[in-house]
C-alpha cells in the first residue's frame, strides 16, 4: 500500500512542495538449464511519483533497493528490493522471471511482475499505482511451445510481451522526469539460435539466446528487470540481474534546501538524487 507520511506533517504553506520519485530494484531473470526452455524476464521495480510538500527541520531517511541478483540454475528469478522515502512511502521491488524447467517455478509478483518461465502459462501480478503484470506462456503447464521465447517481465508502463509464438518483450517502462524508469526484462530463449526477448524500454535487460546464453542485467538506477536465461550450444546459461533503484527529489529554487543525495540545479529547480541509501535533511 502507498502511503505519504509528508502530507501529515505538513501543509504548502509550511514546506517545500517538491516531486518525488522512488524507483525500486527490478527483478532478475527466471533460470534454466534444460533444451527448449527459456527462462521468464525479470519483473520492473515499482515506480512511485507525486508532489507532495517536506517539512522543514526533517529528516527523511532514504532507501534505494537493490536489483535481484542473477541465477545460474534452473530457479526462479530473485526479487528486487524495495526503495522507500520516509516511513510509509515505498515502492516494491520487482518480480523474479519464472524458471525455464519442464517443472513448475512460479514467476513472483512484485512492484511489476516476473514473466512466465517457458514451463508456465502465466506470469506475476504487478502492483496497482506501480507497475503490470508479466507475460504469459499460453500452453499447458509443463509444455514448452515453439519458438520456445519466455515471456517477458512487466514494466512500469505496460504489461510484458507473452512469450511462446508471443515478442517475450518485457513492459515498457513510464516516462517521468524526463527520464524512463522500470523497464521490464526480455524472456530468454531455450533453442539455439533463438532470440531472446528485447528489454522494455527503461532499462530492462534483454532475454539470453539460443546462442549466448545470458540474459542482459537491468540497467542500474532504473529498475529494470533482468533478462531471462536462454539455452546457449555450450557453456552455462545465466540470467541476468534486475537493475538498482534510485530516489530523486526535485523542486523549485536556486539554491538547495536541505542536503542529502547528490545535488544539482539548473532551470529553476534543485534535484536531490539518491542511487544509494542515505537521508535527505531539509533546512529550518
Amino acid at each position: 500500500m502507498i502511503q505519504s507520511n509528508l502530507r501529515r506533517s505538513t501543509t504548502a504553506s509550511t514546506g517545500i512542495i517538491a516531486e518525488i520519485l522512488i524507483v525500486a530494484g527490478g527483478g532478475g531473470g527466471g533460470g534454466t538449464a534444460a533444451l527448449f526452455y527459456g527462462g521468464g524476464g525479470g519483473g520492473a521495480g515499482g515506480v512511485v511519483y507525486l508532489t507532495s510538500p517536506l517539512a522543514p527541520s526533517t529528516t527523511y531517511t532514504v532507501t534505494v533497493g537493490g536489483g535481484g541478483a542473477a541465477v545460474t540454475t534452473a530457479i526462479r528469478g530473485n526479487t528486487g528490493t524495495n526503495s522507500t522515502f520516509g516511513t510509509l512511502l515505498t515502492a516494491l521491488g520487482g518480480g523474479g522471471g519464472g524458471r525455464g524447467s519442464a517443472a513448475t517455478g512460479p514467476a513472483s509478483t512484485g512492484g511489476s511482475g516476473g514473466g512466465g518461465g517457458s514451463s508456465q502459462d502465466f506470469g506475476a501480478e504487478g502492483t496497482a499505482g506501480q507497475g503490470f503484470a508479466g507475460g504469459n506462456n499460453v500452453v499447458n503447464i509443463g509444455v514448452p511451445v515453439s519458438p520456445f521465447r519466455a515471456a517477458g517481465g512487466g514494466g512500469a508502463n505496460g504489461k510484458g510481451g507473452d512469450g511462446g509464438t508471443g515478442t517475450g518483450d518485457g513492459g515498457n517502462g513510464r516516462l517521468v522526469m524526463s527520464s524512463v524508469y522500470g523497464g521490464g526484462g526480455g524472456g530468454g530463449n531455450g533453442l539455439t539460435g533463438g532470440r531472446g526477448g528485447y528489454g522494455g524500454a527503461g532499462g530492462g535487460g534483454a532475454g539470453g539466446t539460443g546462442t549466448a546464453g545470458t540474459g542482459t542485467a537491468g540497467t542500474a538506477n532504473t529498475g529494470g528487470g533482468g533478462g531471462g536465461g536462454g539455452v546457449p550450444a555450450t557453456g552455462s546459461p545465466t540470467s541476468g540481474a534486475g537493475g538498482s533503484g534510485i530516489v530523486i527529489v526535485k523542486y523549485v529554487g536556486s539554491a538547495a534546501k536541505g542536503t542529502g543525495g547528490t545535488i544539482t540545479t539548473g532551470g529553476g529547480y534543485v534535484c536531490h538524487t539518491f542511487t544509494a541509501s542515505g537521508s535527505l535533511v531539509m533546512n529550518a
